[in-house]
């Protein structure tokens, strides 16, 4: 579509570009499973990575769109000096089994130490491109060195929160 301005030392002429592919980079939806008060510690004992039981589903427009993955855990808690807590970010896809995102092999979703780091705050942000409309269920699993390890400590707040972006 050709523009003209006429008139005047500021005249303007020009083509508006077609070629620029409309709706990219849109947000489509977003879910958002936010706990404000936790009634009750998410923690394990496990030296292997275990299930959260926080999770949050969504489900994409199309194949090729962006899901964007971030959760926060406003205060997590590691009770034996010495020994570690940390993270990972699982998905299942479909009626598949839940699998590791891909991303950091170790210090995915975060790490925490008695001695260190005691009560800070745990987060993730990542995303995974789609390759289908099956329903997406994510969940932060969780693993302790020794003692127990607590993604949420009671009284603080949490969110898994998955926006799904046009590609």
């Amino acid at each position: 579509m050709a523009i003209t301005r006429l008139g005047g030392a500021n005249a303007i002429t020009g083509t508006i570009p077609t070629s620029v592919a409309p709706g990219q980079g849109k947000v489509l939806q977003v879910v958002r499973n936010y706990v404000a008060n936790a009634g009750s510690h998410v923690e394990t004992s496990s030296s292997s990575l275990s299930a959260s039981g926080i999770t949050q589903s969504i489900t994409p427009t199309a194949s090729g769109n962006l899901i964007l993955v971030d959760f926060n855990s406003a205060m997590a808690d590691k009770d034996t000096s010495g020994a570690y807590g940390q993270g990972r970010m699982y998905i299942k896809i479909g009626s598949a089994s839940y699998s590791q995102m891909s991303g950091a092999s170790t210090y995915h979703i975060g790490y925490q130490q008695q001695n260190e780091n005691k009560y800070s705050n745990i987060t993730f942000g990542g995303s995974y491109t789609t390759t289908s409309t099956d329903t997406l269920i994510f969940q932060p699993y969780i693993q302790s060195s020794a003692g127990s390890f607590r993604l949420v400590h009671v009284n603080s707040s949490y969110h898994l929160t998955l926006t799904e972006v046009e590609q």
